[in-house]
């Protein structure tokens, strides 16, 4: 016998066959009851949506019902049938596109690594187009007209401290340049610094929050807002390195970065900074337990291999990872060379082949290194405008030639009887405008040479130190300029007269020292070795400028263009999770009817069973 207790009143009915029938109507109160849970839990949803609708991070919440177990009655005609016990609370959910939450990072990290190329391109833009109130070009100019107006008059004191002057005031503002590019690279070391605590501060938060999700959803409560506050730190590391997240069935997330685990259920793998090398201020991410970050060790870049992606990333690509210099950007061989002419005067195909060869692999070196970075690049040529100024003037004043000596080396030696005197009492010979902080142009010595007719001699010259691309100290780099103490000490010193050895003694060389500023209009060369187009002297700066400002416009046009993909996919990503006030309000006008509704059905299944009490039951 089945007995009910119905408002104090323990009850037993049967229906027309003898069989229980309270049972029935209380599977339809409960399953009232039931709709009316789920109604108020969906209420409650909404209503926490809502509330959270401005909160930066917040996904909306659903709470996901289904019907609940099935029972089966035996019907009048002996048949079975199955009446539905009413609904049942699974969860409580975020609503997310874990795809496009992938794809969005994706795009947003390159879309920080090309606005850090950008930035560094209008930084640099600003350093080189006004120094102290003057444009560098400026100072080429007026060196060119210091030089001219030498020429013209070469016997005159003034003409020759205004050399002086000039090309002091021109050495002064190369190395400004210089040193605001380079103070400027290693400023970046404090960003790379910044960034690298901030993924490590942020990998620690989501680390943080992997414990609390396991640990409420463990025990059956959800953990959406701890989720929200997770995904809201993965958004904030995308921007600055790219990663892939895996997530485990208790909710904890792994973090893959660059080729190892930044992040491994609750292990965190730390980041920090050392110098490139020994010699280097620059600084790059390794691995706390050691190892090179693997971001670091590439600057080159492609949206092929994803290689492209974050703003740690986009600092190391235009800082560079060394300071460049013109002995960086290889320089195609040109043919008509003397070096490439046989005694026969023939054309030496083999050598010029050989060193074509070793150009290209330079080229290669040079595309993945310097110029990947912007920094690097614009050092690189600012050195050579500077190398080649400073070396057309020297070796028109003091030319060299080639010795053989008497074992068969050559050496490169001044070229006595072709280079020019000072106008000094001395008559002051090998006298260069601009010198070496650390090495002279000159060292006068004895060396011993053949004759045509086998027999040996010593004689004296003035050796030149040539320079060496291994060696810093003996190349004519920015770092290494300054003036020559002798033509600062005394401008008479400055070599405009033809030497003893000449046969033009005494007299003043006009058209030599013309020839030297009708030189700043010859081709200098061009700006990288993948470019085509020859700049002059004069106007090697101004390529520069352009081909820094052509380069910031196409860095322009990537973000610009990120920047609509990014936003096309956070508007995706939010008509996902977002949260509508139209369709929570919406919602709530239906969970409240369905509340309303399943609140009716009890009050009508209540009625049916007073009544079944009342007339049957007493």
């Amino acid at each position: 016998m089945h007995n009910y207790l119905f408002y104090g009143k323990m009850i037993e009915i049967k229906n027309q066959k003898g069989e229980k029938t309270m049972g029935n109507l209380m599977t339809s109160f409960n399953a009232g009851v039931s709709g009316l849970h789920a109604a108020q839990a969906s209420l409650n949803t909404t209503s926490h949506n809502l509330a959270n609708a401005q909160t930066t991070g917040y996904v909306r919440q659903q709470t996901i019902v289904t019907d609940s177990f099935y029972q089966t009655n035996l019907g009048m005609h002996d048949d079975m049938l199955q009446v539905g016990t009413g609904t049942a609370i699974v969860k409580t959910r975020q609503i997310r596109n874990e795809f496009l939450d992938a794809k969005y990072r994706l795009q947003l990290g390159r879309q920080n690594f090309y606005e850090q190329n950008e930035k560094t391109v209008y930084e640099i833009e600003d350093m080189m187009g006004e120094l102290h109130g003057e444009e560098f070009r400026t100072s080429i100019a007026d060196l060119k007209a210091a030089l001219s107006t030498l020429s013209e008059n070469p016997d005159s004191i003034v003409n020759k401290d205004q050399i002086v002057s000039i090309a002091q005031q021109f050495v002064q503002r190369a190395q400004v340049l210089w040193n605001e590019l380079s103070s400027y690279q290693t400023s970046l070391n404090d960003e790379v610094s910044r960034q690298v605590d901030q993924v490590n501060s942020l990998v620690s938060q989501i680390r943080d929050y992997n414990k609390k999700i396991q640990k409420y959803e463990a025990t059956g409560q959800p953990a959406n807002d701890y989720r929200d506050k997770r995904n809201h730190c993965l958004d904030e590391l995308a921007t600055i390195i790219n990663f892939e997240t895996n997530e485990s069935p208790n909710g904890t997330i792994t973090i893959y970065s660059e080729g190892a685990y930044l992040l491994d259920d609750s292990n965190q793998y730390y980041l920090e900074t050392a110098y490139e090398s020994e010699t280097s201020r620059l600084l790059k991410p390794v691995w706390a337990s050691g190892g090179e970050y693997y971001v670091r060790g590439e600057l080159t870049y492609s949206s092929k291999t994803d290689t492209d992606v974050g703003s740690l990333k986009g600092i190391l690509v235009s800082r560079g990872s060394f300071v460049a210099k013109y002995t960086d950007t290889p320089v195609k061989p040109d043919s008509e060379d003397a070096k490439y002419q046989l005694a026969d005067g023939t054309f030496d195909q083999a050598a010029y082949d050989a060193d074509y060869k070793q150009f290209q692999k330079d080229v290669e070196v040079y595309n993945d290194t310097v110029g990947c970075s912007v920094v690097m690049t614009v050092q690189s040529q600012i050195d050579m405008l500077v190398h080649g100024i400073v070396t057309k003037v020297n070796d028109a004043l003091c030319p060299n030639k080639e010795l053989t000596l008497a074992d068969g080396t050559t050496i490169k030696v001044l070229d006595e009887d072709k280079s020019l005197i000072g106008d000094d009492k001395n008559s002051t010979i090998g006298t260069e405008l601009f010198a070496r902080r650390s090495m002279p142009r000159y060292e006068k010595t004895t060396v011993t040479v053949k004759a045509e007719d086998g027999t040996t001699s010593d004689i004296e010259v003035y050796k030149y130190n040539e320079e060496d691309p291994e060696d810093t100290y003996s190349l004519y780099t920015i770092g290494q300029l300054v003036m020559n103490p002798t033509v600062l000490q005394d401008s008479s010193t400055i070599p405009t007269k033809y030497s003893e050895t000449s046969g033009k003694y005494g007299g003043y060389a006009n058209q030599e020292l013309a020839g030297i500023a009708d030189s700043f209009n010859e081709k200098l060369g061009t700006l990288n070795p993948n470019a085509l187009t020859t700049y002059s002297a004069l106007d090697f700066y101004v390529g520069i400028c352009g081909d820094l400002a052509n380069n910031g416009s196409v860095w322009k046009g990537i973000v610009e263009n990120q920047t609509v993909t990014v936003n096309g996919l956070e508007e995706e990503r939010q008509n996902v999770m977002g949260v509508s006030t139209e369709e929570e309000l919406s919602d709530l006008i239906k969970f409240q009817r369905c509340f309303d509704a399943s609140s009716r059905y009890i009050t009508t299944i209540s009625e049916m069973l007073e009544y079944i009490i009342e007339k049957l039951g007493g």
